[in-house]
């Protein structure tokens, strides 16, 4: 499998940066996971919209899912124009319900409910979920394919439920929202010392740190999780990582 970072901020884009959005590829088979603002043009420079399998989004806040609203009118436009016939698998979880509605457009997408029992095939990925703690309802998923695991665990605050999803993960992406220094005991998303400590006790190849807050220095969110776990790197906007 190959990773690629279509957006690494959170929750809002630095300078020329983009928000949460990630792209999966294993032989033919495209997966998105997340479309936050700035992914959809991210995405066309590797690959064209309509050649995507699915999109995953992990939860339903606007810097995961921004970019829905305007990939719905290419697909709406294409299939008008006749250069595409297809509707876009997206799966998702069920609430909010107003904001599960709204991406829910008929037109350009086949929107799928999300849960901790579902059990995706797409291609040659083996696809899961569980749930997160976040205040909206989250799913961290898991990728597996030729032998190797993947998990991200989309936007969440410290949670044992992760640990064991994510055990043996050849690559474990997590969100690095916080500096140990801004953490209190209500923040919404791990610090980078935590995405290390849970590398670590799910025993891990590599992590990668994401959701990054655009005024930190990614060198001190690296500091943090280097003192305890050394295999860490910061998720780089365009960058290709082989799983």
């Amino acid at each position: 499998m190959k990773l690629t970072i279509l957006g690494n901020n959170g929750p809002f884009p630095g300078p020329g940066g983009a928000c949460s959005g990630y792209l999966l590829r294993s032989g033919s088979t495209k997966v998105m996971i997340d479309c936050g603002n700035g992914t959809l043009a991210n995405l066309q420079k590797i690959i064209r919209s309509e050649d995507l399998d699915a999109i995953i989004l992990t939860h339903l806040h606007s810097d995961h899912t921004s970019d829905m609203q305007v990939l719905k009118y290419a697909i709406q436009i294409k299939r008008n124009r006749g250069i595409i016939d297809k509707l876009l698998k997206v799966y998702a979880p069920a609430e909010p319900a107003a904001e599960f509605e709204r991406i829910n457009a008929k037109d350009a997408f086949v929107l799928e409910a999300i849960s901790n029992e579902t059990r995706l095939v797409i291609g040659d990925m083996e696809i899961s979920f569980a749930g997160m703690k976040h205040p909206y309802m989250d799913y961290a998923v898991s990728v597996k394919c030729d032998g190797k695991k993947f998990v991200f665990s989309g936007d969440t605050s410290w949670t044992d439920d992760l640990i064991g999803f994510a055990k043996g993960a050849d690559l474990l992406m997590l969100d690095a929202g916080l500096l140990e220094k801004d953490y209190t005991d209500v923040a919404p998303h791990m610090t980078a010392s935590q995405c290390a400590r849970a590398a670590s006790l799910a025993g891990a190849g590599k992590l990668l740190l994401t959701h990054l807050w655009p005024d930190y220095d990614p060198k001190d969110l690296l500091r943090e999780a280097h003192a305890e776990f050394s295999n860490t790197e910061v998720a780089e906007l365009m960058k290709e990582y082989e799983i």
